[in-house]
């Protein structure tokens, strides 16, 4: 018999942990796909299944199949590269043109899930004021990859409002990590800090971070490039993908150590080699290959093999207040859609492309619970709301983004119509 605490210990158990979690995840996210239904879902299911909600439900240990710490190292590259593959392939000048619209539908937006999660945070939850407003963040923050994913495999991306949806996701996540940077500097200032000193340093750091990624580094491999060949003509295979990774991931982890979404890094360094098209030509269809076939859908896994519950601190007022946390953005949302100039249907579109919450909710939630903002139930809430958008926004892009079935071309309908007059002339002559 196989000793399960043996194999866990082996390095070489990473390729089960792999080799179970691609399968699964591939596989269901192709019968989701057949049926209809977004392959996000399918490869949610699968980290539910296997990954351990389900095997802890019924009893059995997870890491018997899959340690999920291990597999979430690997897991969190998808979004980046998702991120990083949007980066290069938008069109800039149709982001520059949506970035107003962006901005009002965003201040709006973020304003009015602010104001709904400190009302709920308040009244329902009976936190202090300043206990209230920081819970108000968890309602702005948007997830960009679920609802870039969907569009792309949708084909709406590059629609007018797939790219409002894009920035105004982005400026959501730079504004809800600006709030709780504000947030947590001046309402729960360490002991031993003066909290504008330490705002305006993380501050500091922050533009010198967004500087080099989108100006320094890219000139930087354009003087390369142009004065020693280093990508044109390097001695070695694919030495433009393993820099460009490499590079890619040593920002993300900058970003992150930083308190900074490490996916708005990695679109916005894509976003600065769009010029470099040496660089686009080697590594774009490399990058979509690696993202789409391997890490995206360890991604999703992680995100289901992440849903558990700590029902010790569960609360029944949660079921209440994860509808608030989806009603109140929104109502945010379509109120900026609208008054930025959008017809209703197109509001609905916006709206609903808004609705999920991931990585920056989390990170908010365990920023909470690490500084005893909240308890472990307001944890479980943040996952459970998590869950819901990540499962609910899919399957409602597909149906409200559904392409109309295309009408034959004029000129093939004119044929059958003079085909069928001819027939009718044939045949009438045919019994004289």
């Amino acid at each position: 018999m196989i000793n399960i605490n043996s194999i866990a210990a082996n390095p070489v158990t990473v390729l089960l942990y792999l080799g179970i979690a691609l399968l699964s995840a591939r596989i269901l996210g192709e019968i989701f796909e057949r049926i209809k239904l977004s392959s996000i879902i399918g490869e949610i299911l699968a980290g539910i299944i296997f990954g351990g909600p389900f095997l802890a439900m019924i009893g059995t240990n997870p890491k018997m199949f899959i340690d999920i710490d291990v597999l979430l190292q690997f897991s969190q590259i998808g979004i980046i590269i998702l991120l990083f593959i949007i980066g290069l392939e938008v069109n800039t000048k149709n982001l520059r043109r949506s970035g107003k619209k962006s901005l009002v539908i965003s201040i709006i937006e973020v304003f009015v899930a602010l104001v709904g999660g400190f009302l709920t945070g308040f009244f329902l939850l009976d936190f202090t004021v300043p206990q209230a407003v920081f819970f108000g963040t968890i309602f702005t923050a948007t997830s960009i990859g679920v609802t870039v994913r969907t569009l792309n495999d949708v084909g709406s991306l590059n629609t007018r409002e797939g790219e409002i949806l894009l920035s105004t996701a982005i400026l959501d996540d730079f504004f809800a990590l600006f709030l709780v940077l504000i947030f947590s500097s001046a309402l729960f200032p360490a002991e031993d800090s003066v909290w504008y000193v330490s705002l305006f340093t993380d501050l500091g750091i922050l533009i010198a971070l967004i500087i080099g990624v989108v100006i320094i580094i890219p000139r930087l491999l354009r003087f390369l490039e142009n004065r020693f060949r280093i990508f044109s003509n390097s001695s070695t295979n694919y030495l433009s993908v393993g820099i460009i990774f490499g590079i890619l991931t040593l920002l993300v982890y900058l970003a992150e150590i930083l308190g900074v979404s490490g996916a708005i890094i990695a679109f916005l360094f894509g976003l600065s080699l769009q010029k470099n098209k040496v660089l686009i030509g080697e590594i774009k269809d490399i990058f979509i290959k690696m993202g789409e076939g391997l890490f995206l859908p360890l991604f999703f896994f992680g995100v289901g093999a992440r849903f558990i519950f700590d029902f010790s601190s569960f609360s029944p007022i949660i079921l209440l207040i994860v509808p608030i946390a989806i009603i109140a953005k929104g109502i945010g949302t379509f109120t900026g859609a609208s008054v930025a100039g959008f017809k209703p249907k197109d509001s609905a579109k916006i709206t609903i492309g808004m609705m999920p919450r991931a990585e920056i909710v989390l990170v908010i939630a365990e920023v909470g619970l690490i500084h005893g903002i909240f308890n472990q139930s307001i944890y479980s809430m943040a996952v459970l709301l998590v869950f819901v958008t990540i499962i609910i926004t899919p399957i409602a892009l597909r149906l409200i983004f559904k392409k109309p079935k295309p009408k034959p071309p004029d000129d093939e309908i004119i044929e059958v119509e003079l085909e069928g007059v001819q027939a009718k002339i044939t045949s009438t002559k045919e019994p004289a």
